[in-house]
């Protein structure tokens, strides 16, 4: 018989502790281990009870979600669901920070009449038990949040003459799982004349995706904005698919959005969106895969190296999760590794037309 996955539920709320039980105790494969009203008490009992994983709440009296969970990851790592009520209700900054201290991802918490809601609690706490994390996210290169907010990162003028006649056209990426982290650290340090645009599609509940543009346009010299059907792909932009939505590039300077089924689980799809970007532009597509689980994009960074264009995944040892970079090497589809503090320099310098190693 499989081990059950055991969970410290944190929430100041009885309400709101007693609905994520109801929820989490629908499915046989998880336990209840323990709860924790404060910030202070989670960080205890995961000591103590050392679960598989923790569901915090961010707005807690004495200590709040945000330092436990920061606290947690540098004493006793365990991946970390962020639950909040109301995403909306909420400075993008402050539901996203969680991410910056070393949550895993964000969830909306069950509504009274949990239906759906539930089972999908349940899977994405499964999902998160298989992670290996690792001690304080934001030590060593990993460092992004507090820290670059305190000392940012200054990108050193672009050379304007360099860009000019720039080879790439399109940058295009994959990312999910710790993806966040690492697209703010990127996008943060891109000069505001990067001389291609970028689309990307980031698994997240959807309940964050607007929350998410807000926070990553807050940082960033481009323009950040989810996408719209039909809009224009421009440098100095970056447009994110929206929840439950293909995004595809039918043709140079223009997306286009639909519905339809999943491609390998996932709505909108990373690969989708690569393999539009190969037919449409060709040797000038720039791939990019992030941290993540399964193998969404690895067929579609082939298809961009199959046309010429370039293909970069994030490196192992900065991933949060790497199945995805993962998937795309092991198809061949890879030309260069790259770690994911370093992406901002490589993307310059492709962009300048300057040569960066390739993987052996």
């Amino acid at each position: 018989m499989a081990k059950k996955v055991s969970v410290l539920v944190v929430d100041d709320s009885p309400i709101c502790r007693q609905l994520i039980i109801d929820a989490l105790s629908k499915d046989p494969d998880l336990e209840i281990v323990g709860t924790a009203e404060t910030g202070e008490q989670a960080i205890a009992k995961t000591a103590t009870l050392k679960p598989n994983v923790i569901t915090m709440d961010v707005d807690m009296p004495v200590m709040d979600g945000l330092t436990a969970t920061e606290r947690i990851m540098g004493e006793n790592p365990t991946p970390i669901l962020v639950l909040t009520a109301d995403p909306r209700n909420q400075a993008p900054e402050l539901t996203h920070r969680a991410l910056e201290v070393g949550a895993l991802a964000l969830q909306v918490k069950p509504a009274m009449d949990a239906g759906a809601e539930a089972w999908n609690l349940a899977r994405e706490v499964k999902l998160l038990s298989s992670v290996k994390v690792i001690r304080h996210l934001r030590g060593g290169r990993k460092a992004t949040g507090t820290q670059s907010k305190l000392a940012p990162v200054v990108s050193p003028p672009a050379d304007v003459q360099a860009f000019s006649s720039s080879p790439i056209g399109l940058v295009a990426i994959a990312s999910s799982t710790g993806g966040p982290q690492v697209v703010h650290k990127l996008l943060s340090e891109l000069p505001g004349d990067f001389p291609a645009p970028i689309a990307m599609v980031q698994h997240i509940n959807a309940a964050f995706a607007e929350s998410l543009a807000g926070w990553l346009a807050a940082s960033s010299k481009l323009k950040v904005r989810v996408a719209k059907d039909g809009d224009s792909l421009v440098p100095g932009t970056v447009l994110i698919a929206p929840p439950a939505q293909h995004m595809l590039i039918p043709q140079r300077g223009r997306i286009t959005l639909r519905g339809g089924e999943p491609k390998d689980g996932h709505i909108p799809s990373g690969t989708l969106l690569l393999e539009s970007a190969a037919k449409a532009y060709g040797r000038r597509s720039v791939g990019v895969v992030l941290t993540g689980m399964g193998s969404d994009g690895a067929e579609g960074m082939l298809a961009i190296k199959s046309s010429g264009g370039k293909t970069i995944a994030q490196s192992q040892e900065s991933c949060v999760v790497f199945g995805m970079p993962g998937a795309s090497i092991a198809r061949g589809a890879v030309e260069h590794v790259v770690h994911g503090d370093d992406l901002s320099g490589v993307l310059v310098k492709l962009a300048k037309g300057e040569a960066i190693p390739k993987v052996s």
